[in-house]
């Protein structure tokens, strides 16, 4: 049938198998190198600190999900060499199903695991914290427990969406990046948006000396605020980024990769 060009359960299940096989250990390792890094990190401010609310768990699932990011920016490791990268895109299977290959491994099924990590860690550090009555330290009163309810709480409820949708195009922007680059791909990504969010910030300020030269002064940015609904127009612009440009990276990844393969 003419789907089976493009998609084929059997066959992406043997491509699906085969990476699970060959990249076992990377994952598993990985998996617990953020585990032990993030529960060390914990335990050692709890310890130290005796005190830790909600903003601190925010300063770590930041943190963490830096980790996590570079664990996507590092999909697709055959394209970082010449001759893996022929092998892999002479192995058998389509371009989408080794896209979707990496796309469920990485995105899919990885950062839920990771999140349920984090959890577990959060936890276990302050499971393992043990009392000290010489200077009033409990535990219980003094580390508050995690919940990823409590992190969603300290956001307006219209920000919740966006939020997500946002860490999840960078994401998809770090996944694109690891198809386009052939080497040092997470790196490269990263300095490469960087220098797009300068060059925006750069026409905001030369716009503003060419509609404001009386009210900007070197750097300075003048951007009006006006009120669009119950929000302004910089939370809608944010939104629209955050809701749609996962699309266009996810996109741009497949179609580069096939492009490779072509």
């Amino acid at each position: 049938m003419k789907q089976n060009k493009y998609f084929s359960p059997g066959r992406f299940a043997r491509l699906f198998r085969n990476d699970l096989l060959i990249n076992q250990k990377t994952y598993l390792f990985t998996l617990a190198g953020l585990g032990i890094a993030i529960y060390a990190l914990m335990y050692f401010l709890m310890m130290n600190t005796k005190h830790v609310g909600a903003n601190q768990y925010t300063g770590f699932i930041v943190f963490y999900l830096m980790g996590v990011g570079v664990v996507i920016g590092t999909a697709f490791p055959a394209l970082t060499n010449q001759i893996k990268t022929s092998n892999y895109l002479l192995a058998p299977g389509s371009t989408f199903e080794k896209y979707l290959v990496q796309f469920v491994i990485r995105m899919v099924i990885f950062i839920p695991i990771a999140l349920l990590i984090f959890w577990f860690s959060a936890n276990l550090a302050k499971a393992s914290l043990v009392p000290d009555p010489t200077i009033g330290f409990d535990p219980e009163v003094s580390i508050a427990d995690f919940s990823f309810e409590s992190l969603f709480n300290r956001l307006y409820y219209k920000d919740i969406a966006p939020t997500i949708l946002g860490i999840f195009s960078m994401y998809s922007l770090l996944f694109a990046g690891s198809v386009y680059f052939k080497r040092f791909a997470l790196p490269k990504t990263l300095i490469l948006a960087g220098i797009i969010v300068g060059a925006l910030v750069l026409s905001f300020v030369l716009f503003s000396h060419i509609f404001y030269p009386l009210e900007t002064h070197g750097f300075e940015m003048k951007l009006v605020s006006y009120k669009v609904g119950d929000i302004d127009n910089y939370k809608v612009f944010l939104y629209c980024w955050a809701s749609i440009s996962w699309v266009f990276f996810l996109l741009f990844a497949y179609f580069k990769l096939k492009e490779k393969e072509v």
